[in-house]
């Protein structure tokens, strides 16, 4: 029998959000065929403006969705699971959970397919990049392009999945904290904040662009806007005697270190 719903959610916080965004902008996959659970209601009300079903009520989108999404919080993912265990009946499970492996997944709620997903935050703006991992034997294109909606995907091996978490799942705070510090820098020359954040901004911005394009490794395209004895190099040469590069690697090693103590070993 056809499943009510192609997509039902588990839970309505941001990332749930951008993907049931990204998806309706898309046209993947209609309104009237997507449903929302979340105990919440001022949340349900947020989308209920989408035209999706919202309700309180887990086991209605567990029993009725062709694919069941988790987009909760790890500490609440085991009484969800023990609450729609017994009715599930989605042919696919996708995680958004961070640290809860498809092992674990597939412990709780039986054999069926799962992907499980990392996306990040600039996904709520459309610029996200999901790691995908599905479990062995699967693949799905339906999956894929609901992630591709909201940025870039990349399918992974599980096992790799702390390094993501130390890169892109963790990656903007890095990123944020450079440009806060590009604003602090400017507005110490003397710039007004709004223009130093606008052009901190837009030089990351194009930066990043320039290194998803030029064939030149980033070591290279350093060099590129620097000249000898000129102003560039004075700034580069002092990131580099006080480690930047080191520093930020340091962070990432700790970052995964925690990720694997937290489940992705």
């Amino acid at each position: 029998m056809d499943k009510k719903f192609t997509l039902g959610i588990i839970g309505a916080g941001n990332m749930a959000s951008a993907v049931l965004g990204g998806i309706l902008k898309a046209g993947m996959v209609s309104p009237g065929r997507i449903a929302v659970s979340d105990p919440d209601p001022e949340k349900l009300a947020i989308m209920r403006q989408n035209k999706v079903t919202a309700v309180n009520d887990n086991r209605l989108l567990a029993a009725e969705s062709e694919y069941l999404m988790f987009a909760v919080k790890p500490q609440v993912a085991p009484a969800v699971f023990e609450e729609i265990k017994d009715c599930i009946d989605a042919g696919t499970v996708i995680s958004i959970m961070a640290g809860v492996r498809i092992e674990t997944l597939a412990a709780a709620l039986g054999s069926r397919n799962y992907a499980r997903i990392m996306p990040n935050t600039p996904a709520l703006v459309g610029e996200g990049v999901s790691a995908v991992a599905f479990s062995e034997g699967y693949s799905s294109r339906f999956v894929l392009d609901i992630f591709k909606s909201i940025g870039d995907v990349i399918e992974i091996d599980e096992k790799h999945f702390a390094a993501v978490t130390s890169l892109s799942g963790s990656g903007p705070a890095y990123v944020y904290m450079f440009i806060d510090a590009l604003i602090k820098g400017g507005v110490k020359g003397g710039l007004p904040e709004d223009v130093a954040k606008r052009l901190a901004v837009g030089t990351v911005r194009g930066s990043a662009k320039m290194v998803g394009v030029d064939p030149r490794k980033t070591c290279e395209l350093v060099d590129a806007v620097c000249s000898k004895g000129g102003t560039t190099i004075r700034a580069v040469e002092s990131f580099r005697e006080d480690g930047l590069e080191d520093t930020v690697i340091r962070g990432m090693d700790k970052c995964r270190a925690r990720a694997k103590e937290l489940g992705d070993a």
